[in-house]
C-alpha cells in the first residue's frame, strides 16, 4: 500500500504544470547527509570528511519507511594537486528507483581557500517502465576566517538542469547553503548554517559536538522549517569512524542514519 501511494504522489507531482520536482527523500543534496550531519541539525556543514583515502558507507531511514531508504557509498583519495570523491546513492525498488552518482574534486588554493566543483547524474525509473535523467553540477567553497572558525558555501545545481522527459521537462531546484564551523576549545564545536530551496522558505539548522573521549561524541542539533531536534553519536577506533544520528519531524516522525568509514 505504501508503493502504490509514493508511486501516485511522484506521478501527480511529475504532471503538474507548476511543481517542481521538490522530493526532499532523495532528489539532490539530501542524499549526501551522513550520521553526523544528521545528529547536528541535518545540514551540509555537518557532513564527515577526509583528509587521507577513505571509504565511507551510509544508511538512511527516512520516517521509518523502507522503501524511501537511501544507500549510499563515497570514495575520496587526495593526490599530490587534489582531492578526488567518487559517490553514488541509491533508493528505492522496482516500483521507484532512484540512483545518483557523482565525481569530485577540490583544491586549496591558497592556506585558507578551497574550493570544489562535481558533477553528477541523476536517473529515476518507474514500475510502468518509465524513465528518466538528467546531468547535475554541485559547487562548494570554504574559507578559514580564523585557526577557529571556518565558512563554508554549497550550491546545489546552479545550472538549473531537467530532468529529460520528451516535451515536458521536469524542472529540478536549486539550492543554497552558507554556515559555518567554530570549535572554542579541542573537543567542542559548534555548527550553524542556512539553507534556501527555490521557491521554499529559509531552513535553519544549528549543531554541537562533544568528544568525550576520541571513541564516544556526542551530537546534538536543531532545524527549521519545520522544527525539527536531532540528536547522535559517533567516535573513532584507530582508522575506523562511526557516527549515528536520528531526527523527529513533527508529523512524519523519525529519520535515523548510520555511516561507518576506513580511512588508510
Amino acid at each position: 500500500m505504501k508503493r502504490i501511494i509514493i508511486l501516485f504522489l511522484f506521478v501527480l507531482y511529475c504532471t503538474s504544470n507548476n511543481s517542481y520536482c521538490r522530493n526532499e527523500i532523495f532528489t539532490g543534496a539530501s542524499c549526501q547527509k551522513d550520521g553526523r550531519s544528521m545528529a547536528l541539525g541535518g545540514g551540509m556543514m555537518g557532513i564527515e570528511q577526509s583528509d587521507s583515502s577513505a571509504i565511507f558507507l551510509n544508511c538512511q531511514l527516512p520516517y521509518n519507511l523502507r522503501e524511501l531508504s537511501i544507500k549510499s557509498i563515497k570514495l575520496t583519495n587526495p593526490t599530490k594537486w587534489m582531492k578526488l570523491d567518487v559517490f553514488w546513492a541509491q533508493t528505492g525498488d522496482a516500483v521507484f528507483l532512484e540512483n545518483y552518482l557523482s565525481l569530485g574534486a577540490s583544491r586549496y588554493l591558497s592556506g585558507s581557500f578551497m574550493l570544489g566543483i562535481k558533477a553528477g547524474y541523476y536517473h529515476y525509473s518507474l514500475i510502468s517502465d518509465e524513465k528518466g535523467g538528467t546531468l547535475l553540477s554541485e559547487i562548494n567553497c570554504s574559507y578559514k576566517l580564523y585557526e577557529n572558525f571556518k565558512i563554508d558555501i554549497y550550491i546545489f545545481n546552479p545550472t538549473g538542469s531537467k530532468i529529460n522527459k520528451g516535451e515536458n521537462d521536469i524542472p529540478l531546484y536549486q539550492s543554497f547553503h552558507i554556515g559555518g564551523l567554530f570549535s572554542n576549545t579541542e573537543k567542542a564545536e559548534w555548527l550553524f548554517e542556512i539553507e534556501k530551496v527555490q521557491q521554499e522558505k529559509l531552513i535553519w539548522h544549528l549543531g554541537f559536538e562533544y568528544a568525550v573521549w576520541d571513541t564516544f561524541i556526542l551530537r546534538t542539533g536543531l532545524s527549521a522549517n519545520p522544527l525539527k531536534p536531532s540528536w547522535g553519536i559517533g567516535g573513532k577506533f584507530h582508522r575506523l569512524k562511526y557516527s549515528l544520528g536520528g531526527n523527529v519531524h513533527p508529523v512524519l516522525g523519525l529519520s535515523s542514519c548510520f555511516t561507518i568509514s576506513y580511512n588508510w
